[in-house]
């Protein structure tokens, strides 16, 4: 250290100070995986809502008067579209979509899913 000017050791002890420490973990923080793991859940409910949805459109089409429902392509469109979702919410990147965005879009695959046997069921006649 012999060879250590003062400019040097002001260097150093810039250097030592810019390293901070590590932050502690925060258990409430926002969690990516969490969302992504609700919606992997949210796409076995849309395989179990799909089941549902067509047996209410094949229990109206050969029940009573021999037509589905009114409403039978608009709960497909439900189901579709809720699966896009869901796969958007759970297959892109961290850095592509804030948190909060990734939430709404996890609330809209649910109840879009809860909405094709929903809208299935509707018969008028």
């Amino acid at each position: 250290m012999a060879g250590m000017n003062a400019t040097d050791s002001a260097k150093a002890g810039t250097e030592a100070e810019t390293k901070t420490a590590p932050r502690p973990h925060d258990p409430f923080a926002p969690s990516t995986g969490a969302v992504r793991v609700f919606a992997g859940i949210g796409l076995l409910l849309l395989a179990v809502t799909f089941v549902g949805t067509l047996a209410i459109v094949l229990h109206q089409a050969f029940g009573g008067d021999g037509a589905s429902g009114p409403m039978t392509e608009l709960a497909m469109w439900s189901l579709g579209l809720s699966g896009l979702v869901g796969l958007w919410a759970l297959c892109l990147p961290r850095d592509a979509v804030d948190h909060g965005v990734r939430c709404g879009a996890v609330v809209v695959q649910y109840a879009l899913a809860v909405a094709g046997p929903l809208l299935a069921s509707v018969d008028l006649s």
